[in-house]
């Protein structure tokens, strides 16, 4: 399912504060929809638009459904009062208005603060529920935002910029958004400390930015390398790494553009380790497209890994593969008794060791058993079909693997992807 956001919103840095108008347009009809919101921000009005007309709703807080941790707000519910005969078939209409400020996790949830408004960045994503999320992330999204802001800041989105309109020491940015995403993602800093480079694949405070430029050269080769192995990415968006001000909570990608909190250490002991951790997000362009609600999650996370490790192996020529492949098994050890990975989901804990580790790990014996050139060329399949679908699950990729590998190889990782304990399975 797709929702379309038309979103108009005003931020005031200095103040910290966020008021949005705007309106969701639900494919299938339904009495009541669930979205969650930062707990900072505060409805003012929430209607339903029906074909006579404007209609009130009912609007209240729910328990209902356990809100994910990493949404890092409260679910309310949009309960439909009047419903006419002609319009059960059509899309549902949401028109709402909110305002107030971005609240940080509570402390209980051991969660890094990822969105926050302040008076030199503005870093706002579904982490910090700015706009009214779905509950599922199975339900993508496209979207038209309106955003006015101070004139001398500048700001970027994951859609198509359109225009800027400046008026009354305020402008206005647009962007539009015509492909499914899963997230509306907004960033900003003051002009005077932006660092803007067409030339450079950064984009973000200038005092952070500087030494990141020495991956430029880098980024685009792996890129290139990528695409001739992956196809298309799947966005035409440019590519573009957001360096932000926070030091907790890593990197996300949103179509093209990689968000990371405080930059990539430019150590050269570290240089190729970094390149695979700009590779794996980059790869996202790709796999993406699975519910971190599920543990169908896996296969984005663990493609991602064995992706940017083949592809800075091939690029560094220095025996990385080997290495991060006994990296990767001291790591899991260390991680101790692990669940299956058909028992977790995203925002358990255990899931970066069982999705990432056991998932690069699993991947990497199927390609040493069939062929490495051979699973490769699969996992390029794969990328493609990922590409043209909405939404991806293991079991897609495991009708994929029995298809073009056999049932042998599809046992063996379903045999993995049921292993709990330490390590890997024997």
């Amino acid at each position: 399912m797709s929702v379309h956001y038309n979103l108009s919103c005003n931020i005031v840095p200095q103040k910290g504060t966020l008021r949005v108008k705007g309106e969701a347009y639900i494919p299938v009809p339904q009495t009541k929809s669930l979205f969650v919101l930062n707990r900072g921000l505060k409805w003012k009005d929430v209607s339903q638009r029906v074909v006579d007309g404007t209609h009130p709703v009912n609007l209240y807080r729910t328990d209902e459904l356990e809100v994910p941790r990493f949404y890092n707000g409260e679910l309310w519910a949009v309960e439909a009062t009047a419903r006419q005969e002609e319009d059960k078939e059509n899309q549902i209409i949401i028109e709402f208005e909110y305002s107030g400020q971005i609240h940080p996790p509570r402390k209980d949830a051991e969660m890094p603060t990822m969105g926050y408004i302040k008076s030199d960045f503005v870093e706002l994503a579904c982490y910090s529920a700015w706009y009214p999320v779905p509950l599922s992330m199975e339900t993508y999204m496209s979207f038209q935002v309106a955003l006015e802001g101070p004139e001398d800041w500048t700001w970027d989105a994951n859609g198509e910029h359109n225009e800027i309109e400046t008026s009354d020491q305020t402008s206005v940015w647009n962007w539009k958004q015509s492909r499914q995403v899963n997230d509306i993602t907004l960033v900003g800093m003051p002009l005077r400390d932006a660092h803007i480079d067409p030339e450079s694949f950064f984009w973000g405070i200038k005092r952070m930015v500087g030494s990141q430029k020495v991956f430029d050269k880098h980024i685009h080769k792996l890129r290139g390398m990528l695409e001739e192995w992956l196809g298309p990415r799947g966005t035409k968006a440019p590519l573009r790494f957001v360096i932000t001000p926070r030091q907790q909570g890593g990197a996300y990608t949103r179509a093209g553009m990689v968000v990371v909190g405080g930059g990539y250490p430019t150590e050269s002991s570290l240089h190729n380790a970094v390149l695979q951790a700009m590779s794996h997000e980059i790869c996202h362009d790709w796999f993406s497209k699975a519910s971190p609600l599920t543990y169908d999650n896996w296969v984005d996370e663990a493609l991602a890994e064995f992706c940017s490790i083949h592809i800075v192996n091939d690029y560094v020529n220095d025996d990385y593969l080997s290495s991060r492949i006994n990296k990767t098994k001291d790591q899991l050890e260390k991680a101790g008794e692990l669940p299956a990975i058909t028992n977790l989901v995203r925002e358990k804990n255990e899931s970066y060791a069982a999705f990432y580790y056991r998932g690069f790990l699993l991947l990497n014996e199927v390609a040493e058993s069939v062929g490495v050139a051979e699973f490769k060329q699969v996992v390029g399949d794969f990328a493609r079909m990922c590409t043209q679908s909405e939404s991806i699950t293991s079991d897609m990729f495991l009708n994929l693997i029995q298809e073009k590998l056999g049932k042998k190889s599809r046992s063996s990782m379903e045999k993995w992807l049921d292993y709990s304990g330490k390590g890997v399975p024997e």
